[in-house]
């Protein structure tokens, strides 16, 4: 599902229930040129998924390589999006109509419908309503809760938070370095955000040891 300025969201609570049905039509998979952004958990397991399905894959540098381009944010934090295929510009993963990476989809995919942003005083997350494909909202209802249950397990909350509370600093940090000092670590911001994972080790503390790494790379010293 794209992930961009132009999507529309609004906020929902738990305990309510949303009329939606999944059409099974690949929509949402088409039209998304430089729109569905690889989160390091996502490229992990798509990595893993891809590798057990005999896929020359070794590391998340093969998947990197193969299925998306990179980008930039305006904080100058460097991202990776998903390739396109095609006319219609669908995900590169769409085969026959249908997703052919549907067990390790990205987060975004995953939770369709609905996403999450950073929570406010003792919540870590807001729940929210992607709107902009109107056509799925007819057919059934889904209960909130019970999606996020479903489509937002643990480990996905635990990498998420951390990610939403290590971004910002990350990205103020770039802006403070300077293009030139930036430049001459993105190679190593790369490979501790994306690249320095083991495939046959856990997800969370490899992300966990390596972001602290980035924000220790990129602390600006005091006096500049």
């Amino acid at each position: 599902m794209p992930m961009n300025e132009n999507m529309k969201i609004k906020p929902v609570k738990g305990k309510e229930r949303i009329p939606f049905h999944c059409q099974l039509c690949g929509a949402c998979c088409r039209h998304v040129e430089d729109s569905i952004m690889l989160e390091p958990m996502d490229i992990y397991r798509l990595s893993r998924f891809l590798r057990e399905q005999g896929e020359a894959i070794e590391g998340p540098e093969d998947l990197l390589a193969q299925y998306t381009h990179p980008d930039m944010l305006a904080d100058r934090l460097p991202i990776f999006l998903l390739n396109t295929d095609g006319p219609e510009n669908a995900c590169v993963f769409l085969k026959n109509g249908r997703c052919s990476v549907y067990e390790a989809r990205p987060r975004v995919c995953r939770m369709y419908p609905f996403t999450v942003v950073p929570g406010d005083q003792d919540r870590d997350f807001l729940y929210c309503l992607c709107t902009e494909r109107p056509h799925h909202f007819m057919g059934g209802t889904v209960f909130v809760k019970d999606w996020f249950y479903e489509n937002f397990p643990l480990d996905a909350r635990s990498f998420l938070k951390e990610d939403f509370e290590s971004l910002p600093t990350l990205g103020k940090n770039a802006v403070a370095m300077g293009e030139r000092r930036l430049k001459g670590l993105m190679f190593q911001f790369l490979f501790y955000r994306y690249y320095n994972y083991d495939l046959d080790k856990p997800f969370l503390p490899q992300f966990h040891a390596n972001t602290e790494e980035l924000k220790r790379l990129t602390a600006v010293p005091e006096g500049g």
